[in-house]
């Protein structure tokens, strides 16, 4: 049986390209993972000491082939080589033909379009290569950058529902508000 999240494509766009997550991202990953900015609306971080990053690589994002997954992409500048975020399919939808997708970038490169160029990559990747049937992704409502990316993919609108998150910095209350995308509505998308 053909197993496409076993063998992911590089993806090249303007100035970065995706790139299956590596062992010596560590160092990059550790730069961003360890910004409390970055990380404040994520259900990791901030990293304290570099070992964390390695221990993300090596037993999250790894494992992820075990569970059918891909391992994720790294997010590469293609200017300095430098690793600058990731962006990766990180859950499976139970029963159901589809996969929740997530992303973090160094605070460095906020606000040039990056996020959005490539989780437009990632719908491509997702409906083409690995087949999926509809692609998640969610949000908390503070966090207004990751909307505004989400929105410009033509993401639908879900739910909204309360959440709590618990970090090492403190709880955060706030809501989770829930987008998919179905593969025939992005085709359909793509062609108009």
């Amino acid at each position: 049986m053909k197993k496409p999240y076993r063998n992911m494509p590089d993806i090249f766009l303007d100035h970065f390209y995706l790139r299956t997550i590596k062992k010596i991202d560590a160092k990059d990953m550790f730069e961003y993972g360890s910004d409390p900015l970055v990380t404040q609306f994520l259900n990791w971080g901030p990293f304290n000491q570099m070992k964390e990053a390695k221990k993300s690589i090596t037993q999250i994002f790894f494992p992820r082939i075990k569970a059918g997954l891909p391992i994720g992409y790294a997010i590469i500048d293609l200017e300095t080589s430098k690793m600058i975020g990731t962006i990766d399919f990180h859950s499976k939808i139970k029963g159901e033909h589809g996969a929740e997708i997530g992303f973090a970038l160094n605070r460095h490169f906020w606000n040039q379009g990056i996020m959005t160029e490539a989780l437009s990559a990632m719908l491509h990747i997702g409906f083409n290569h690995l087949g999926y049937e509809f692609i998640r992704i969610r949000h908390l409502k503070q966090n207004q950058a990751s909307k505004k990316v989400i929105e410009k993919n033509g993401f639908k609108y879900i739910k909204i529902e309360p959440y709590i998150l618990e970090k090492a910095t403190g709880i955060i209350k706030d809501e989770l508000l829930t987008y998919e995308l179905y593969k025939e509505d992005y085709h359909g998308n793509q062609q108009s």
